[in-house]
């Protein structure tokens, strides 16, 4: 029975850890996207088209070249 009682008390943090986790990881995600969508909006503030497609081009390569 207290075998049963330690595992359950196991699970309990394990399970607490992981929603941490991925509670952090969310934030983390919205950080960067945050991050990256005010990158693409300095871009549209460029005088030409042409200027403009290539920042953004340039925002999306950095941003491809990140984990």
């Amino acid at each position: 029975m207290a075998a049963l009682v330690g595992l359950l008390i196991a699970l309990a943090m394990a399970m607490k850890w992981l929603v941490e986790f991925q509670v952090e990881a969310a934030e983390q995600r919205r950080s960067l996207e945050a991050i990256a969508r005010a990158a693409q909006m300095r871009c549209f503030e460029l005088a030409s088209h042409r200027a403009t497609e290539a920042c953004r081009a340039a925002v999306e390569a950095k941003r491809g070249s990140t984990p």
